[in-house]
C-alpha cells in the first residue's frame, strides 16, 4: 500500500518563499521610511479582504508587515481557531499559511543564518502552532491530546500537510483543505510504512504504543520496535508488527478502531503479508519449536521431537494449528492438529496426510513408499511388487469391512512393473491386512485403480 504522492517540504518550501520573498525583500530593502498606517486601518482593510476573498479566517489580530514595489501590502493575520497567513492585498489576494512560511524561514537560516529569509509572522496566536492545529485535531475525529505539530508540506491535489504529536506515542499526518475540512488522517506507523517520516513521534514512542494495545493479549514484550503491516480493505481490520528485545516478537490484528483483537506469534505468521521482519529468524524458530513440543506434550501426542514446519491454520471449524513433525520414533511422520483455545487435539500421519491436507515435506514421499515396501514385503501376496507408487483412497471401518481386524486405511500401490494393488494397511502401520489386484476389485465392484494395472 503506498501514500498519494506528495509535492515534498523543499518544494513546498520554494513556493512559499517565491510568494512571499518579493514583498518583504522589497519593503525591507526601500531607503524611505514606510509610514505604518493606524491599526484600525489595518483591520479593516484586512477584514475586508477576508469578506472579499472569502478566506476561511475568523479574525482575531492583524499587523501591517510592509509594501512591495507594486504598491501592494503585505499583512500578517492571525484567527481564531484556524492557522493565520501573510495575506498580499493583490486581485485576488494571495495568502502564505504562517505555520508553513514560519518553518521556511527557519530552514533558510539553519542553512545560512545571514540570508535574508523574508518575511515572518510574529503574531502571539500564529507562533502557537499546535493551537492553531487543535481544532482541525478534534475536526479529524481523533482522541489524541495533542503535545506538537509542524508544517509538513502540501499534496499534488492543494491540500495542507501538519504532523501531530499526541500524548501516549501516538502520530499522524492530517492534511487539510483550504476551507479548514480534513482530508485524510494516517497513523505515523502507516506513514513510515508508505515512506513518509514522522519527526515528533520517535520511534520507541511507537513501539511503546502498538505494546500498549496488545496488552490485554498478556504477552511479555520489552518492545524495541514497532511497524504497520497492512490492512484489510473490506473489514478495515489493522494488522501491526511488534519486535522485543529478545528477539522473538509477534503480530497484533485489530479492529477498524485499533481495538485489540489477536496476537499472532511470529512463528505462526508467515501467512500475513510476508511474516514478521523485526524479529530475529533464529530466536523465533527456536521459541516456536520449544512452544510446539510443550503443546504436543499437553494434548498428549508423542514425540521424539527432532524438527517442525511452521504452522498452519485450519480454515473451518475449531481452526487449530495444523504442524507437521519430524520423530525419530514416528517413521510414517505426524501430523498434529493442536487446539487454540478451543477444540481437541488429533494426531494423523503422513500416509494420511496425503488426503487430508495434501501430505508433508519433513517426511517425504519416497521415506513412505520405503515403508510400504516393508509392509509389502511380510505379505506373501504382495511379495513380488516392490512399490513405485501409492495414493490415499480413504479408510475401511471395522463395520465396512466385517471385522476390526481387517479395518484401515485404503491405499492403492503401482509397483515397478506396472502392476497395481488396492491393500488396507492397519492403522498403526503395522501390517497390510488386505490386497487386491487392480483387476479383481474391478471385477468385484470394488475401487478402481488410476495409478496401476
Amino acid at each position: 500500500m503506498r501514500l498519494s504522492p506528495l509535492a515534498l517540504a523543499t518544494a513546498a518550501v520554494a513556493s512559499v518563499m517565491m510568494m512571499v520573498t518579493p514583498a518583504t525583500a522589497s519593503a525591507q530593502s526601500r531607503t524611505r521610511q514606510v509610514v505604518t498606517p493606524p491599526q484600525t486601518e489595518v483591520n479593516s482593510n484586512v477584514r475586508d479582504l477576508v469578506a472579499l476573498n472569502r478566506l476561511n479566517c475568523n479574525v482575531d489580530a492583524a499587523r501591517f508587515v510592509g509594501r512591495n514595489d507594486e504598491g501592494r501590502t503585505l499583512y500578517e493575520v492571525a484567527c481564531v481557531g484556524a492557522p493565520g497567513f501573510l495575506l498580499l492585498d493583490t486581485e485576488p489576494a494571495q495568502t502564505v499559511n504562517c505555520i508553513a512560511n514560519n518553518a521556511s524561514v527557519a530552514a533558510r537560516r539553519a542553512q545560512d543564518p545571514e540570508a535574508d529569509a523574508g518575511a515572518e509572522c510574529s503574531l502571539e496566536r500564529n507562533l502557537d502552532v499546535l493551537g492553531s492545529i487543535a481544532p482541525m485535531i478534534q475536526a479529524a475525529g481523533l482522541s489524541c491530546q495533542g503535545e506538537g505539530a509542524r508544517w509538513v508540506g502540501m499534496t499534488n491535489s492543494g491540500e495542507t500537510r501538519y504532523e501531530i504529536k499526541c500524548a501516549g506515542g501516538d502520530g499522524y499526518w492530517l492534511d487539510v483543505r483550504n476551507d479548514g475540512s480534513i482530508a485524510s488522517s494516517r497513523p505515523c506507523l502507516e506513514v513510515i510504512a508508505a515512506g513518509g517520516q514522522c519527526q515528533l513521534t520517535t520511534p520507541a514512542e511507537l513501539a511503546a504504543r502498538v505494546a500498549a494495545i496488545a496488552a490485554p493479549s498478556g504477552r511479555s514484550c520489552q518492545a524495541s520496535a514497532a511497524r504497520f503491516v497492512g490492512a484489510n480493505g473490506q473489514t478495515g481490520q489493522r494488522y501491526y508488527e511488534v519486535g522485543c528485545a529478545d528477539g522473538v516478537g509477534f503480530m497484533i490484528r485489530t479492529s477498524s478502531t485499533n481495538a485489540f483483537e489477536s496476537l499472532i506469534e511470529c512463528s505462526a505468521a508467515g501467512g500475513i503479508a510476508g511474516g514478521c521482519t523485526l524479529s530475529d529468524t533464529a530466536a523465533v524458530a527456536v521459541a516456536s519449536a520449544e512452544e510446539l513440543q510443550s503443546r504436543l506434550a499437553a494434548a498428549g501426542i508423542p514425540c521424539a521431537y527432532i524438527e517442525n514446519r511452521s504452522p498452519r491454520q485450519e480454515t473451518d471449524g475449531d481452526r487449530r494449528s495444523v504442524v507437521e513433525f519430524a520423530c525419530t520414533d514416528r517413521p510414517w511422520g505426524l501430523v498434529a492438529f493442536l487446539p487454540n483455545g478451543a477444540g481437541s487435539a488429533e494426531e494423523i500421519d503422513c500416509l494420511t496426510a496425503q488426503a487430508r491436507i495434501g501430505g508433508c515435506s519433513l517426511t517425504t514421499r519416497s521415506m513412505l513408499i520405503d515403508g510400504l515396501n516393508i509392509l509389502a514385503g511380510n505379505r506373501p501376496t504382495l511379495s513380488s511388487c516392490i512399490v513405485a507408487d501409492y495414493r490415499m483412497i480413504g479408510r475401511l471401518t471395522g463395520s465396512e469391512a466385517g471385522s476390526s481386524e481387517l479395518s484401515g486405511d485404503v491405499v492403492e500401490l503401482r509397483c515397478e512393473n506396472g502392476t497395481g494393488y488396492i491393500t488396507v494397511v492397519r492403522p498403526d502401520r503395522s501390517a497390510i491386512v488386505q490386497s487386491q489386484t487392480c483387476a479383481v476389485s474391478e471385477q468385484r465392484g470394488g475401487t478402481r485403480c488410476q495409478i496401476g494395472s
